[in-house]
């Protein structure tokens, strides 16, 4: 028999899909898919990759131990989210070629109308949160450590909930990579500036490269694209705080005991999105919403909603009489 789809691990599903995607624009289109050089492909590497790395680590390690199903989800995640990793950013990069239509300045407008929570979000992170360093880059580690402490602790804890987890992950980042040209945004930077300078520094680089790609078309990209392979800009919907709301989700139903951390990390991680003026206000609840979808369809993905109705139709195992 040949195998089906249904039949498949649903992180290969999620990577093959969105692989074909990216091929398919590529081709439709005339543009280029490069591959990450230099410094880039180590900032990849470090604040990507390196996460799921140690999972697999972890993972041959469980299968040393015994725990198979636990092992295969580890080894399986990897080579996956690398797919993924690499569609995501060659579509991010293309955003301005498939969908030129911008709407920054609709976006503008919706901060304007509720300016109070801009300010109230520039006052948090300046005074709330001003012992941390703008030079620590605080926002993405802990958006890091996210992903470390919830992978390694739902593989050891939760192992039944870890597989739902990563692909949840994997769906984050396929479905956010295509929910970017629905209705592209550069970002907020553009009418004023964050509080962070070294963000604004990077902010105006990516911009540089942007307006370069505008300008001269997919042969800039093709040139310039491997040196600068994660500097694609878009604004809505904010995958950091999808992410970041994706990982208290789970901490909420499955680890209690990490939500007073993921709760101050959430929230800062939210705070600085906006300070930084790296998104707008509407940017936040719409990356929500994705996580929240996406978490939705891991769920049935994997089959633990099944499980658990069928775990809840057995009922507890009744006493046996001596």
């Amino acid at each position: 028999m040949r195998p089906s789809l249904r039949n498949l691990p649903p992180e290969i599903v999620i990577a093959g899909a969105t692989l074909a995607i990216m091929f398919a624009f590529s081709l439709a289109l005339g543009l280029p898919v490069v591959l990450p050089s230099g410094d880039r492909a180590a900032f990849v590497g470090v604040h990507y990759l390196y996460p799921l790395i140690g999972v697999a680590l972890l993972g041959a390690i469980t299968f040393v131990a015994g725990k198979r199903d636990v092992a295969m989800s580890f080894l399986i995640a990897l080579p996956c989210y690398v797919v993924i990793l690499f569609a995501h950013f060659n579509l991010k990069l293309w955003i301005p070629h498939i969908n030129p239509v911008m709407f920054d300045d609709f976006y503008w407008a919706t901060d304007e109308l509720v300016r109070p929570v801009v300010d109230a979000c520039i006052y948090l992170r300046t005074h709330l949160f001003g012992f941390i360093s703008y030079e620590s880059n605080f926002y993405m580690i802990s958006f890091m450590a996210l992903f470390y402490t919830s992978f390694l602790y739902h593989a050891v804890k939760t192992p039944k909930q870890f597989r739902t987890l990563v692909v949840s992950v994997l769906l984050v980042q396929a479905l956010g990579a295509l929910a970017y040209l629905v209705a592209p945004a550069i970002g907020p930077f553009l009418y004023e500036r964050g509080v962070d300078p070294g963000i604004t520094t990077g902010q105006m680089s990516m911009l540089e490269f942007y307006r370069g790609s505008i300008d001269h078309g997919p042969a800039w990209i093709a040139q310039h694209g491997g040196a600068n392979f994660t500097v694609g800009l878009a604004a809505m919907p904010s995958l950091h705080a999808a992410g970041a709301f994706l990982f208290f989700l789970f901490a909420w139903r499955h680890g209690r005991i990490l939500l007073p951390l993921y709760s101050m990390i959430l929230f800062f991680i939210l705070v600085t999105s906006i300070a930084s003026r790296w998104h707008y206000v509407i940017d936040v609840p719409v990356g929500i919403a994705l996580a929240w979808a996406c978490v939705w369809m891991a769920e049935r993905m994997t089959g633990e909603v099944k499980n658990k109705a069928a775990d809840e139709a057995s009922g507890p195992a009744l006493p046996v009489a001596a």
